[in-house]
C-alpha cells in the first residue's frame, strides 16, 4: 500500500477458483473450475476523507491465461 497527497494506491492479488461464469464486455467465459491469482492495482482518489473515485486495473492476459481462454478467445465466450 502507497500513499502520496490524496492517491493511495494498493497492489493486490485476486485469488479464487472460477466457479461461476465470469461476465465480460466481449461475452461470457463459463466457470473453468481452474485456480487463479492474478495482480491488481487499485488507485483510490481521497478527497475531504472520502474515497472520490477509485479504479482497479487487472493483469486481465494473466487472468485469461490461468483460465486456459487464451489460445482461442472466440470459442472460450458464450453469447
Amino acid at each position: 500500500m502507497y500513499a502520496s497527497g490524496d492517491r493511495i494506491i494498493v497492489e493486490l492479488s485476486l485469488n479464487g477458483t472460477h466457479k461461476g461464469p465470469l461476465e465480460l464486455p466481449a461475452g461470457t467465459i463459463r466457470a473453468t473450475g481452474n485456480k487463479i491469482q492474478a495482480p491488481c492495482c487499485d488507485v483510490f482518489l481521497i478527497e475531504k476523507g472520502k474515497v472520490k473515485s477509485f479504479h482497479c486495473y487487472t493483469a486481465a492476459t494473466i487472468l485469461l491465461g490461468q483460465l486456459n481462454v487464451l489460445a482461442n478467445l472466440g470459442a472460450s465466450f458464450s453469447k
